[in-house]
């Protein structure tokens, strides 16, 4: 039988990436075209007179050190009173662009709505006694509040899942199991190189079945993060899990990107390598896929109702190598599709019935974001 705790304790000092979690690294991009109130920040540009008595306004340049000119429109500028001296000429006064913020996600939307995300994990099931089916879905919505500030605002990310079990024959287990979850998070940094992310999740976990306190559980995490150069990103802090077999778990790691083409995502629970694949003719970097492998800690506790009326809890654990190929996007959904090994699985009840370990079985999930 597998020391959970010993082997879980292990990974988790080995590494764990938060890749849209703590520390995550964002896709890059090529800059953009800026309009012209970005293109003259800190200039004045004056409106001119056509020699039909039209007001022309700048626009772009036309070359290094010009100007093109069209006709102003209403919302541009008045047009020149007749006779008015040159002095009274309308001006375009520019003040400078903003600095960007360097830890706002390229995709980030303007207003309160964000991202909306829907997945699916399937874990096979089998003939044996032990055979364990699943297959999990997930609705969750991700929204941002300027609380404290704009720069350093409060993500909100409400989600639901649905748990569809099947067997194992051994244990009654019920046949669907739910959490219903609020995520409230705050990324801040403080310097230039340093920065924290913290997070609290109160949820329901449970069958629906059993109103108790046991189907409460508040789970999150603390992190500092250290830039130590332009590419390595160091992370660690501890994660609280709230399940019955194990609370605190420490989390640490190095996030590595030598170049826009590879990712070391080295911090547990969940390691990643990530590798950049271009397709035929496709070489934009609003839209970018990626081909990796991770590995994952898997599973949660519930509240539920055993076969016989008697309020229970049970614990599922697993571990999770995984292959998978994920697209990243502005502006367009995106999506990612992941097969992988499951293994070191276990069931546990805390009334004391002997535990169940699962047999291994294989993972197929898929999710899109927009």
């Amino acid at each position: 039988m597998i020391d959970r705790r010993a082997v879980l304790l292990s990974i988790a000092l080995a590494s764990w990436p938060f890749a849209g979690h703590v520390g995550g690294q964002q896709v890059r991009h090529l800059p953009e075209v800026l309009p012209p109130s970005e293109a003259y920040a800190g200039q004045q540009l004056e409106f001119v007179e056509s020699p039909d008595g039209r007001v022309l306004a700048p626009i772009v340049p036309a070359q290094p050190g010009g100007v093109i000119y069209e006709p102003a429109q209403p919302l541009i500028a008045a047009p020149l009173e007749p006779g008015a001296p040159a002095t009274e000429t309308p001006r375009l006064s520019l003040e400078p662009a903003p600095p960007p913020n360097p830890d706002r996600p390229p995709d980030a939307r303007d207003g309160m709505f964000q991202k909306l995300t829907f997945s699916e994990t399937w874990l096979a099931g089998g003939q044996g006694a032990d055979a364990l089916g699943m297959n999990d879905l997930e609705l969750k919505m991700v929204l941002a509040l300027p609380v404290p500030s704009r720069t350093f605002p409060m993500v909100i990310t409400p989600g639901f899942v649905a748990h569809y079990l099947e067997g194992p024959r051994v244990s009654d287990l019920p046949p669907r199991v739910y959490e219903a979850y609020t995520q409230f998070r705050w990324f801040r940094r403080y310097t230039p190189r340093w920065a924290s992310d913290l997070a609290v999740s109160p949820g329901l976990f449970t069958d629906f079945e059993r109103g108790s306190d046991d189907a409460l559980r508040i789970t999150g995490h603390g992190a500092a993060i250290f830039d130590w150069t332009a590419t390595t990103r160091i992370v660690f802090g501890v994660g609280y899990l709230d399940r019955e077999n194990l609370g605190v778990l420490p989390i640490g790691g190095v996030i590595w990107k030598p170049n826009p083409d590879w990712e070391f995502k080295l911090v547990a629970p969940r390691p990643e390598i990530g590798r950049r694949v271009y397709w035929s003719g496709f070489v934009g970097d609003r839209i970018q896929d990626w081909l990796y492998v991770a590995g994952e800690f898997g599973g949660g506790t519930w509240a539920i109702v055993r076969a016989d009326g008697t309020p229970d809890t049970f614990t599922y654990d697993d571990y999770r190598a995984l292959l998978g190929l994920k697209r990243k996007a502005i502006g367009t959904p995106d999506g990612w599709v992941e097969i992988g090994y499951i293994f070191g699985r276990q069931i546990e009840y805390q009334s004391g019935t002997p535990e169940v370990e699962p047999s291994d079985t294989v993972l197929v999930r898929a999710g899109v974001t927009y």
